[in-house]
C-alpha cells in the first residue's frame, strides 16, 4: 500500500487497456526515474536475439512475457492461493523498460546490457532480466560481477552453453556465455550448477571440460533419480558456498516443448511446469534478496503454438511470468525472516502445509551462506 496506494487492491482498469508493462507494474523511462523511485526489484526487457543460430524471434520475448503477466487481475496485489505469499507485500517492483539494443551489433548491444543493469544495482535494487536469447547472460553477469566479485551461480538449460568460440565460431553466441563468464574470473566451478541438459550436444570433449573445472550438473535423468528437492539443496549449497552474490540464468527450452512449445531450440524430454515450479520455489527462498541477480531467456513467441498476436501472450510466456512471480514471492518470505506462507486454509485441510518447506523426505533445508 505504501508503494502503489489504492491501486494495490485494484484498480478500474481492465486488463486490456494500458501500456502493458510487467505486471502493469509503474514504467520508470530512464536512469533519472530509476534512482527518484528506488525500487526493490526492477525488471529489464532485454529484446535481443542477435546470439542466436538456429531459430530466432527471442527479440520478442520481454513483450511476449510482459503481455502474458497483464492476465492476472488487481494488478499489484498477487496472493498466491497455495502458498499464502504475495511478494508485493514486501518488495516495491517497477519495470525499467527495454535496453536499447544496437540491430546488428552484438557487442554494443551487451555493452549497453551491461550499462542497464549496473545502474540498477548502483542502487541497492535486485535486477530481473527478461530475455532475449542465452547470450544476454553474459552481459548481465558481467554487470553484477562489478558489484559482487565472488558469485554463485545456477544454470537451468537444455544445453551446457560452454562452447570456447560459439556454436558456429562466434564467441558471443548464445552457446558460449558461461565460458565468457568463467573468462571474467568472478565464477569458481565449485560454486556453478547445471540443471536439466539432455539431447546431443555439446559433445564428451566440452563436459570433460567443464569437469575439469570442478562444475556440477544434474541431467534430467538424474532429475527423474534424484528429484527436484535434492538437487535444488545441492544446487543452492554450491551457489552459497563463500560467495558474495548468486545469479541465476532459466532457459525455458529447459521445460518439455509439451509445456513450452514457444523457444529457439525446443529438445523432448524437459522439466514439466509442475517441477519447474517447485524448482523454482525451492531456490526462490534459498538466498539473500540484496545479493541475488536473475535472467529467464529464449522465449520465442513466434513459435509458441497458442501466441498468434503476444497481446495476452501464450503457453511459454505465461509460464515464464509465472515463474517469475513465483521467484519474487519465494524471496519476499527470505527477506521477511520467514520459511512459509500464511495461505487461508479450508475447516477441514487435508494435505501437509508444507507449502514452501525443504523439509520433505529428500532434502534438509539448504545450508546458510558462508561469508
Amino acid at each position: 500500500m505504501e508503494a502503489y496506494g489504492d491501486d494495490y487492491k485494484g484498480a478500474p482498469e481492465p486488463i486490456f487497456c494500458g501500456i502493458p508493462t510487467f505486471l502493469k507494474l509503474p514504467l520508470l523511462k530512464n536512469q533519472q526515474e530509476l534512482q527518484k523511485s528506488k525500487p526493490d526489484i526492477a525488471i529489464i526487457g532485454e529484446p535481443f536475439d542477435f546470439g542466436t543460430t538456429i531459430r530466432p524471434g527471442a527479440r520478442y520475448g520481454p513483450r511476449a512475457i510482459r503481455a502474458a503477466s497483464t492476465v492476472p487481475s488487481p494488478p499489484y496485489e498477487h496472493f498466491n492461493i497455495e502458498t499464502g505469499v504475495d511478494p508485493f507485500g514486501v518488495f516495491k517492483v517497477a519495470d525499467y523498460g527495454d535496453v536499447n539494443v544496437s540491430p546488428g551489433d552484438v557487442i554494443e548491444s551487451l555493452r549497453r546490457m551491461t550499462d542497464k543493469v549496473k545502474s540498477v544495482l548502483d542502487i541497492d535494487a535486485m535486477p530481473i532480466m527478461l530475455g532475449g536469447d542465452h547470450s544476454i547472460t553474459f552481459a548481465n553477469v558481467r554487470a553484477f560481477a562489478k558489484k559482487h566479485k565472488n558469485i554463485g551461480m545456477i544454470h537451468i538449460d537444455t544445453h551446457a552453453d560452454c562452447a570456447p568460440q560459439g556454436l558456429t565460431g562466434f564467441k558471443y553466441d548464445h552457446g558460449a556465455h558461461i565460458r565468457r563468464i568463467m573468462e571474467l574470473g568472478c565464477l569458481k566451478g565449485k560454486n556453478y550448477t547445471l540443471i536439466g541438459p539432455r539431447g546431443y550436444w555439446p559433445g564428451p570433449d566440452l563436459y570433460k571440460w567443464m569437469a575439469d573445472q570442478d562444475f556440477q550438473w544434474f541431467t534430467m535423468l538424474d532429475v527423474e533419480e534424484l528429484g527436484i528437492d535434492q538437487i535444488a539443496k545441492e544446487a543452492a549449497d554450491r551457489a552459497n558456498d563463500n560467495v558474495d552474490g548468486v545469479f541465476i540464468s532459466w532457459d525455458i527450452d529447459t521445460f518439455d516443448p509439451a509445456y513450452a512449445p514457444g523457444t529457439g531450440e525446443p529438445e523432448p524430454n524437459g522439466l514439466t511446469s509442475r517441477e519447474g515450479m517447485r524448482l523454482m520455489r525451492l531456490l526462490s527462498t534459498s538466498f539473500d534478496p540484496d545479493t541475488f541477480g536473475f535472467d529467464l531467456v529464449e522465449v520465442s513467441p513466434a513459435y509458441d503454438v497458442s501466441d498468434v498476436n503476444s497481446y495476452n501472450g501464450g503457453i511459454t510466456s505465461g509460464l515464464a511470468n509465472r515463474l517469475i512471480v513465483e521467484l519474487m514471492a519465494g524471496l519476499s518470505l527470505t527477506k521477511k525472516g520467514e520459511r512459509e506462507g500464511n495461505p487461508v486454509r479450508p475447516k477441514s485441510y487435508r494435505g501437509t502445509g508444507n507449502t514452501y518447506s525443504f523439509g520433505g523426505p529428500k532434502a534438509e533445508p539448504p545450508s546458510p551462506r558462508k561469508n
